[in-house]
């Protein structure tokens, strides 16, 4: 038996490969249409967060005075054997077994699945109110792909964690937390029959008490008191006897610093309706979309004169239509346009970015969104072409597919909010404006 310091750091790996993670959250995109929604304001009534632990056996009675009860993995079939019915589930385990931990589901339990489970997950509660979130992660390829529009929520490395500040993002602040141990007890390591129990088999002492643990459940231990601390309006208070409940006994919560956010949303660049509407008159008109091809000239000499500086240099066509400019280049490029099918995934940041006849398309309460997604992807150059008068074009609703009909002045002010113009300002050669921009660095908002 191992024996582990709770004073160190230990490491703990993720239960299935990130690539198999990654295929995962993209069939329960496909396949989930309802969401998690934040609630607007705090609410005074006091929620169980009821996790599977051991001492859940010698508190669970307890549940049954509380309306609002939220629960995670083997805790639902536990209560709902009691005849405790949850208002809500949570499941973030990406593995197949939850299945049996969930049991039978419920149609009064509004059951809110992380994108990275286990597609028999979703099989099991086809028919339930079922609403996806993401876990949050900070690196810049899991912040592009993250959909516009959903919540990716923070929290530490277990269900239970997560739990807790999926209940804060739906208003509570009174956090009353069954069954979060850390530790063996007299059923094992959980409050019944667990068909995934872990191998490791430790022990850790704090205050001169030994608990058998495992380096999993001590990492989430410490964590918990890192996402009490993220949750500065809460209140938690535990319920049972574990290494969790005596870790808590003698937290104080400590200021953090910085920005703290429990979950992150990223606003769309374009509306269902207006992406639609382009998606017809790309169709409908075959000479839409059709001009980035009459710029590649100019686009060779910008990336000549990146490729003095380094050997290799990337390029992007953001709105890049039917991809006139990437067939008029010799050499391979990325295209983003949310209207066609096949290149509406968000881009990866390149060395150069053209953006021809985009921005004049924007819906005007888009514009800011599309252009800090711009600065995203701007890593060096962005080439932006903007026309400042009325399209030829209609959409299928009667307006000019040109939203935004302004001129220079207007564009500057708009640009340099997020770019630097570069060559001293905005070529004209109306009705079009050639602007060229370097990339501004974002200040950070409070969330």
């Amino acid at each position: 038996m191992k024996t582990l310091d709770i004073n160190e750091k230990h490491e703990v790996r993720y239960c299935i490969p990130i690539w198999l993670r990654d295929e995962q959250i993209k069939l329960a995109l496909a396949r989930t249409d309802k969401r998690i929604e934040r609630y607007d304001g705090l609410r005074a009534e006091p929620i169980a967060v009821v996790c599977f632990g051991p001492s859940l056996n010698d508190t669970w009675e307890k549940i049954k005075d509380f309306k609002h009860v939220i629960t995670c993995s083997g805790s639902h079939k536990f209560l709902v054997d009691r005849g405790i019915i949850p208002r809500w589930h949570v499941e973030v385990d990406p593995r197949a077994h939850k299945v049996q931990l969930i049991g039978k589901p419920n149609q009064d339990t509004q059951y809110l699945i992380a994108s990275t489970c286990h597609p028999a997950v979703f099989d099991h509660l086809e028919g339930c109110d079922v609403r996806l979130w993401h876990v949050f992660d900070a690196s810049l390829d899991a912040m592009r792909t993250l959909p516009r529009g959903d919540w990716a929520i923070t929290g530490g490395s277990s269900v239970g964690l997560r739990a807790v500040t999926l209940a804060r993002f739906m208003g509570f602040t009174d956090l009353h937390i069954f069954g979060m141990d850390g530790c063996e007890g007299k059923s094992g390591k959980h409050a019944a029959e667990h068909p995934n129990q872990p191998k490791d088999h430790s022990v850790t002492t704090y205050n001169g008490v030994e608990y058998r643990t495992t380096t999993s459940m001590l990492v989430c231990a410490k964590q918990t008191f890192h996402e009490l601390n993220q949750l500065q309006d809460c209140k938690a208070k535990f319920y049972g006897d574990g290494l969790v409940q005596a870790l808590a006994r003698d937290y104080k919560p400590k200021a953090v610093s910085g920005t703290i956010f429990i979950g992150l949303t990223k606003p769309p660049v374009i509306s269902a309706e207006y992406c639609d509407l382009n998606r017809k008159l790309h169709t409908q008109n075959l000479a839409y979309g059709v001009g980035g091809g009459r710029h590649a000239a100019t686009v060779l000499k910008l990336a000549d004169s990146l490729i003095k500086e380094t050997k290799f240099v990337s390029v992007l066509d953001y709105g890049c239509g039917k991809g006139y400019l990437g067939k008029a280049l010799p050499f391979p490029i990325a295209e983003y346009d949310p209207a066609i099918p096949g290149k509406e995934e968000s881009p990866r940041p390149a060395d150069l970015v053209c953006c021809f006849d985009v921005l004049e398309h924007i819906e005007p309460e888009c514009l800011d969104v599309v252009l800090d997604d711009l600065r995203r992807c701007v890593q060096r150059i962005g080439y932006f072409i903007i026309h400042t008068g009325p399209s030829t074009k209609q959409l299928a609703d009667g307006r000019n597919s040109h939203l935004i009909q302004k001129g220079a002045d207007w564009w500057r002010e708009r640009l340099t909010a997020f770019f630097t113009i570069k060559n001293g300002g905005i070529i004209e050669k109306l009705p079009l404006l050639h602007v060229v921009v370097a990339p501004k660095a974002k200040k950070q908002k409070a969330a």
